[in-house]
């Protein structure tokens, strides 16, 4: 059995955390804008242009064109850290379930990292993503309080500091039994997904290179994981960005299934889709490829 490297898989997950939030903060910022106008369009009289384009259009003409990466400080503060503890739970996880069943490492073809049941594989995502979400939760909040435009928050610091005066610390939390209902079990279904079909493609094919099978297993994972928990994440947003009108699940479902009936819980969708599905492909590529160059860079 190959000896750990908790640094490597550490390293690995912030550089690929890193890379991700950089390129796709427009789409963390846009979707954030889009499920806020929408929410104030059922109370409003006069309808609101909540296409996707349009919300671009007005960021670009009221924020110039590097307001589509407001955020992205806090967006870093979050995913950098919160990419690497998650890969690197992960990876521990993983590795006591294979001293659990008591064989010898395996690895999949074209892979570097172990090889486990779809159930393990669910349960190991499920815990790694939970337990570090209780840690980024403060971090969370601010990113996204800071990338609304309800609250018009002129820094990150004015963000965190107002939120605890005038809600106290509980107000760095709000949402946090929304994001675990939805984070849980997405990085569960995920890690389950990406596996299975990494195996699947790298079974039935010997031609394909490597990273293309990363970047494709990611892809899908993301796409059918996202799809599935989406009501989860427009619960969420809706509870950090408006705590007084959402204070918890229940009610904060019941008010989104009033105003917006079934449909109104894949609000954004499509663009959370696109987002995810891309942040796949990027962290999970990157991380696979770093792992393997450590692995082999240790046996010289």
């Amino acid at each position: 059995m190959k000896k750990k490297d908790p640094i490597a898989h550490l390293t690995a997950g912030a550089i690929s955390g890193l890379t991700s939030c950089v390129l796709l903060q427009p789409f963390d910022l846009v979707k954030t804008r889009l499920q806020q106008q929408r929410q104030q369009r059922v109370k409003s009289v006069t309808p609101l242009n909540s296409t996707i384009m349009q919300t671009v259009k007005n960021i670009v003409k009221n924020e110039s064109i590097s307001g589509l990466w407001r955020g992205t400080i806090p967006t870093i503060f979050r995913n950098v850290p919160g990419s690497a503890l998650y890969f690197f739970t992960l990876s521990e996880i993983r590795h006591l379930f294979f001293l659990r069943q008591n064989i010898t490492l395996q690895t999949s073809s074209k892979s570097s990292l172990p090889v486990l049941s779809s159930r393990d594989n669910l349960i190991a995502g499920m815990i790694a993503r939970g337990s570090v979400g209780i840690i980024m939760m403060p971090i969370t909040v601010v990113k996204v309080r800071y990338e609304s435009n309800l609250y018009n928050y002129k820094s990150i610091w004015s963000a965190l500091t107002s939120i605890i005066r005038h809600e106290g610390v509980k107000g760095l939390f709000y949402g946090y039994s929304a994001t675990i209902i939805r984070d849980a079990p997405y990085a569960g279904l995920y890690v389950l997904f990406y596996e299975r079909w990494k195996l699947f493609i790298s079974n039935n094919t010997s031609t394909i290179a490597s990273p293309v099978i990363y970047m494709t297993s990611a892809m899908i994972a993301g796409f059918l994981a996202t799809s599935i928990t989406h009501p989860f994440d427009l619960l969420k947003t809706r509870m950090q960005l408006k705590p007084q009108n959402y204070p918890n699940i229940w009610i904060g479902a019941l008010k989104i299934l009033k105003d917006g009936g079934f449909i109104g819980f894949f609000d954004g969708l499509t663009l959370r889709l696109g987002r995810k599905s891309a942040q796949a492909a990027i962290s999970w590529t990157m991380y696979e490829a770093l792992i393997t160059w450590f692995q082999q860079k240790r046996k010289f």
